[in-house]
């Protein structure tokens, strides 16, 4: 197969301060919606309710997300953990370091953007429907995913082998975000912890033995 030679690394860029506005109201949303979810369900919760509890009007609901579905499929982390996942090394296991980097992401939101973002993760496990209608939006992050690995990898890469480690990564998050098993809350991957576990199982070559799983154990993955 044919290797691609490294771009040049660019420089990190923070968010500006009309996209940390927008992301800050979206987590608001996001917030009162999910409670509103809990108390009285997903679908008998309308838009008109959920703007009413944020004390915006539909119209500007809509301005940040286009249906309600939306609430929960959208993720707003995507880009920004692409945009900083910061130089890789293709001699190294690939799959670990994406997932590290992302653990190391969500270590620096705010209690408040963790919990939505948990909340998220909650609801996409315990419903087959919004699952379902994640899988355009997970097929898009994943494409976006490779670009940015080929883009900052700090040597040649084979661009097949970089979809394959992506489509891994990606696939092994959404099996165990399900829920079950010793992952009982859907959310648990999606926390530092269960994505530097989920980049310890791929360190240590997929091992499916108790004894060497970083589910078995409180402190692995570290």
């Amino acid at each position: 197969m044919a290797q691609q030679t490294p771009k040049q690394v660019s420089t990190t860029k923070p968010l500006g301060l009309r996209e940390r506005k927008k992301l800050r109201t979206r987590v608001t949303l996001r917030k009162v919606a999910y409670e509103l979810f809990r108390e009285q369900g997903y679908d008998e919760t309308t838009v008109a309710q959920i703007a009413a509890a944020a004390e915006v009007s539909p119209a500007t609901f809509f301005r940040y997300f286009p249906t309600k579905e939306a609430l929960v499929v959208e993720d707003d982390y995507d880009a920004v953990f692409l945009a900083n996942i910061g130089p890789l090394d293709p001699a190294k296991n690939l799959a670990a370091q994406i997932l590290r980097r992302g653990a190391d992401l969500f270590d620096e939101l705010d209690d408040e953007a963790r919990s939505t973002e948990l909340d998220r993760a909650r609801l996409l496990g315990s419903s087959p429907s919004l699952r379902a209608a994640q899988a355009k939006e997970i097929e898009q992050t994943a494409a976006a995913m490779e670009r940015s690995v080929l883009e900052n990898a700090t040597g040649p890469v084979d661009p097949d082998a970089v979809r394959a480690i992506v489509g891994a990564v990606v696939g092994a998050a959404m099996s165990l975000a399900r829920g079950g098993g010793s992952l009982l809350d859907p959310g648990s991957v999606m926390n530092p912890d269960g994505m530097r576990r989920l980049a310890a199982l791929f360190d240590g070559g997929l091992s499916a033995s108790p004894s060497a799983s970083p589910f078995s154990s409180a402190d692995s993955g570290r």
